[in-house]
């Protein structure tokens, strides 16, 4: 691997922690704005969980016995996602000629896009039913994962702008 492959690596993987840390930091002021509520991270450790262990759907991920270790779990692999989702971003930014070096844009419709994992695989998988319809109406799944979702986009975009992870 040459010195140039490498710090680009580097640079995706940073923006893929950037993206990701946006996500929860605008998150988290959301919550506190009383705009969103989301997924308890020990719940969303504990789906992981499942899914190492085999387990792919609940009934409710809510009667699941809590898991060893599933909140630093929930939060390895929120980040571990976030990184491939913004590698595979940026893999097809690359393959676009006329995308713009630094398409914001682009971006956020990625971020908007990655909706579809908790909408369609997770929140069904946990119980919720598709789009988190069926889950506890105060984790306001949807709303939550929308805005949690559009923040990803953000810091996309964001990483685009200040770390130019594309040659």
């Amino acid at each position: 691997m040459t010195t140039q492959q490498t710090v680009f690596g580097a640079r995706w993987l940073l923006s893929g922690v950037l993206a990701t840390l946006t996500m929860d930091l605008g998150a988290a002021l959301a919550r506190r704005a009383g705009l969103t509520a989301g997924l308890p991270p020990a719940l969303l450790g504990r789906w992981f969980a499942g899914l190492l262990h085999g387990r792919f759907a609940h009934d409710t991920i809510l009667d699941a016995p809590a898991a060893r270790g599933e909140v630093p779990l929930a939060l390895a692999l929120h980040y571990a996602i976030g990184v491939a989702l913004t590698c595979a971003f940026l893999d097809l930014l690359a393959l676009c000629p006329d995308a713009p070096p630094k398409a914001f844009s682009w971006a956020l419709a990625f971020g908007l896009f990655t909706n579809l994992l908790p909408w369609l695989v997770m929140f069904p998988s946990m119980g919720f039913g598709v789009l988190g319809l069926r889950g506890p109406s105060e984790l306001l799944l949807l709303r939550s994962s929308f805005v949690n979702h559009l923040l990803f986009g953000l810091g996309l975009g964001l990483a685009l702008r200040w770390l130019s992870p594309l040659r």
